[in-house]
């Protein structure tokens, strides 16, 4: 650590890279002593985030270690601070797990791993963590609403300057979406938890003693239905998106057989949309912007997750709102 503050990054190795990460370069390296650990490079577009941020994230992964959940947070340097800042860049550094990331459909759509996610999910929100330091930074549950997005433009202009494919069809789908967002906001608003924010299959290992959550930069305040429909879907996805009912249920079965908080809210399945949405809008103005990144195939990506959304949403809603089973059932 002392090499690298006054030495800079060229004492850092290279390492090898690591898959899973949207937004940083995240690598495992060999110390000089021969340990090794994983280290996370904040990516440039997410360099204006807060420290703050980071920091929030950690302490809820430090919180479930002590609640007995398999969480791996980052190291506290000498200040106390997960993040190494050498320049303008911010480096994390994580104890390196040996183990597989579940970081492709075919693996996650084992019932018996979804319905552990569920049971993870679960034992996450139920750590009922303080809500104040999260209100502090100005978070909240949800996402803005997209109601006064103009899609239709929007869809145009990345047309026009990208090689996108979106069409009028696709505008109309995204307009639908986020009017359905607006309106069940405020329903949805009035719950919170502390949650993870990611546990897709790409944030779970799996390894000779079980399973590990890593990447808890998104953890803080969430609205507990809208990530279980997220988490369900995450994971029982395939690879073209088409939706394993009994991966889906498995997730839900197992969120809540853990907890005790009823029966799901069916409008959480519109919250989840409205997780895309802001995904969508991440990406169109990176893409508007950089049409060198992978921005475009991101957003074709979501917009194809929203249609298949739309097209099952009976289905569902019918395996999202499903009745517990009485604890040890099987």
């Amino acid at each position: 650590m002392d090499e690298l503050r006054h030495h800079g990054l060229d004492r850092l190795p290279a390492g090898e890279p690591l898959t899973g990460g949207f937004l940083h370069d995240v690598r495992r390296i060999t110390l000089s002593d021969g340990s090794r650990v994983v280290v996370k490079r904040i990516g440039r577009r997410s360099a204006t985030t807060s420290s703050d941020r980071f920091r929030l994230g950690e302490s809820v992964a430090r919180a479930a270690v002590r609640h007995s959940i398999p969480a791996v947070p980052a190291y506290l340097l000498d200040d106390g601070h997960p993040i190494l800042r050498v320049g303008a860049t911010g480096l994390l550094f994580y104890p390196n797990v040996h183990g597989i990331v579940l970081s492709t459909a075919h693996q996650a759509l084992d019932p018996a791993l979804c319905r552990r996610a569920g049971e993870l999910l679960a034992r996450i929100h139920r750590m009922r963590l303080p809500q104040h330091p999260f209100r502090t930074a100005g978070e909240s549950a949800l996402w803005d609403t997209t109601e006064g997005v103009p899609w239709d433009r929007l869809v145009a202009a990345l047309r026009h300057r990208t090689d996108s494919r979106l069409s009028g069809e696709d505008a109309r789908l995204l307009t639908y979406w986020s009017q359905a967002y607006a309106v069940v906001l405020p329903q949805l608003s009035g719950r919170v938890s502390v949650g993870h924010g990611d546990l897709a299959p790409r944030n779970v290992m799996a390894h000779d003693h079980g399973y590990s959550v890593i990447d808890w930069e998104h953890a803080g305040l969430t609205e507990p239905w809208t990530e279980l429909a997220v988490v369900a879907l995450d994971w029982s996805s395939g690879p073209g998106g088409e939706v394993c009912g009994p991966a889906f249920r498995a997730v839900v079965r197992g969120y809540l057989e853990t907890t005790a908080d009823g029966l799901p809210d069916v409008n959480a399945l519109i919250g989840r949309a409205g997780r895309l949405l802001a995904w969508f809008l991440y990406n169109a103005r990176l893409a508007l912007q950089d049409r060198k990144g992978p921005y475009v195939e991101r957003i074709e990506n979501t917009v194809h997750l929203l249609h298949v959304q739309a097209e099952t949403m009976t289905e569902l809603r019918e395996w999202f709102c499903q009745v517990p089973r009485a604890r040890g059932q099987r």
